[in-house]
This record gives structure tokens, sequence and C-alpha cells, in this order.
């Protein structure tokens, strides 16, 4: 969707509230999308993110507000940084995603 304002309202919709605050209907609408299947499970680390009701919330929380998601942006890739600076931390990086 490519406008910001149309998809803002649609987020702040209460229908479209009561589904996404629903952790049930998420988890059979993830886990019934093909795409996502498949990044799971090449991915488990995202698997046990996507079950996480609380992490669910926050970047739904993050999609309604531009401000929130700028930030959470900047903290992680302020600790991305953190640990490239850390000795054997730019190793420790690429085992976990190697």
């Amino acid at each position: 969707m490519s406008n910001p304002q149309m998809m803002k309202d649609m987020m702040n919709n209460p229908m479209v509230q009561t589904l996404l605050n629903n952790p049930d209907f998420m988890r059979n609408r993830m886990q019934n999308n093909p795409m996502l299947q498949q990044l799971q499970q090449q991915n488990p680390e995202i698997a046990c993110m996507l079950s996480d009701a609380g992490v669910m919330r926050q970047g739904m929380e993050a999609d309604r507000k531009p401000a929130l998601m700028r930030e959470m942006m900047r903290n992680a890739d302020r600790a991305m940084s953190n640990v490239k600076t850390m000795p054997g931390g730019f190793d420790a990086l690429r085992n976990f995603y190697h």
C-alpha cells in the first residue's frame, strides 16, 4: 500500500484492531502463508519471534506509529554497532547469521 494515510486509517480501524489483537487469528494467518512458512523453516529464530505475542504486538504498534518504527530501527542499528565494536563481536554476528 503506497498511501501512508490510507494504511494508517486501515490500521486504526476498530475491526482491524480487533483482528490484529487476536493472537490466534494472527498465528493462523501466518501459518497459512507459504512465504512465511518457508521463511520460518529456513530461520528458526524468526519462527520463535513470530510466535511471541509481545513481539507481534510491538511490531503492530510500530506499524501504526512511524516515529516508534524509526526509534526501533535506530536502537537495532546502535545495538549492531555496539556488538561489532566488541572483540570477537563481528565473528559472533557472522556465526549467528550463518
